[in-house]
């Protein structure tokens, strides 16, 4: 091949290059350009979307606490000046925290079952002259019990001594068991507690039953712990206080450690037949002075009667 041809050549391989590199640009910049609208397009259509929805709500949570105290007074509070909430306040939360259990069906009163009167002591007494009737139940059975004698129901009042004579090992003893006693009623049951001596002795907040809930139990013991010891024995005024509620109770717990000659079982019958009679378990507690009395208060309303022993200190 001659120079002038070879040259021609290499001109014409250079002039396609050169056509394919301008080719190669110009689809590149095609590409950019049509790239670009399709942004351009999607950022408009996007824009006339928001225009045309409503505006966005916002949701604001507001917690007030009932205080009227600034953050700093209340870090600076001493303990005395926090107060445990009130009984109506802690009513109040249980109400949404606690579920209400359905009530049985209600009967007019206490049904009872024939039983062993000595069945499952409380605190280890044995039972003597048991007297098995309606609502009285030997042992832990039953709607509610009280030092081994059980009884159904759903309105259960307790007449407690507190004389002068339980006082020390005596008083706390019945103060625990008390307390146990009420732990365990189910939450559809209602409640009075009575302390005696000379005269009946309840807790302020007791204007009428309570029901068996966690706040009035969590009332009622702490009132409980502060109870005394002192005085005589005279539980007439407790039975006429107690036998006046409307609705009348179902059943009665009542305590006593001493000789009680200031009432007769028939004053007790008198009371208890003014409305439907209460069943009347009777308790003679480390002393059986009253016994006959004791037994004939139970006997009368087909109630039982116990003798419990004070359980030896450890």
């Amino acid at each position: 091949m001659n120079p002038v041809s070879r040259q021609r050549q290499d001109q014409a391989e250079q002039l396609r290059q050169e056509i394919a590199k301008r080719r190669l640009w110009q689809l590149i910049g095609l590409a950019a350009g049509l790239s670009v609208i399709v942004h351009i397009g999607i950022m408009i259509y996007l824009h006339l979307i928001e225009r045309e929805a409503p505006p966005a709500q916002v949701i604001e949570m507001v917690m007030e606490f009932p205080t009227k105290r600034t953050v700093e007074e209340l870090t600076t509070l001493s303990e005395s000046d926090l107060e445990e909430p009130d009984s109506e306040s802690w009513s109040e939360l249980d109400s949404v925290l606690e579920p209400e259990s359905a009530a049985p069906e209600e009967s007019s009163a206490a049904e009872l079952a024939e039983s062993d009167v000595g069945a499952t002591p409380t605190l280890g007494g044995s039972g003597q002259g048991g007297v098995a009737g309606r609502g009285a139940l030997g042992g832990s059975g039953g709607a509610a019990s009280f030092f081994g004698i059980a009884s159904e129901g759903r309105r259960f009042a307790y007449i407690v001594d507190r004389s002068g004579s339980m006082a020390n090992i005596r008083l706390e003893q019945a103060k625990d068991e008390l307390k146990r006693s009420l732990r365990e009623l189910p939450d559809y049951a209602e409640f009075v507690v009575v302390f005696y001596s000379d005269s009946f002795y309840m807790p302020p907040f007791q204007e009428g039953w309570l029901r068996a809930r966690r706040t009035q139990i969590r009332a009622m013991t702490k009132w409980i712990d502060g109870v005394e010891a002192k005085g005589g024995t005279n539980p007439l005024s407790s039975f006429k206080e107690v036998l006046k509620l409307d609705p009348p109770p179902d059943v009665i717990f009542f305590l006593t450690d001493g000789q009680i000659q200031s009432m007769t079982a028939q004053d007790v019958a008198k009371l208890n037949q003014i409305r439907q009679p209460a069943v009347i378990n009777t308790i003679a507690f480390a002393n059986d002075e009253s016994q006959e009395l004791l037994e004939r208060i139970a006997s009368d309303s087909e109630g039982i009667y116990r003798f419990v022993p004070v359980r030896a200190a450890r």
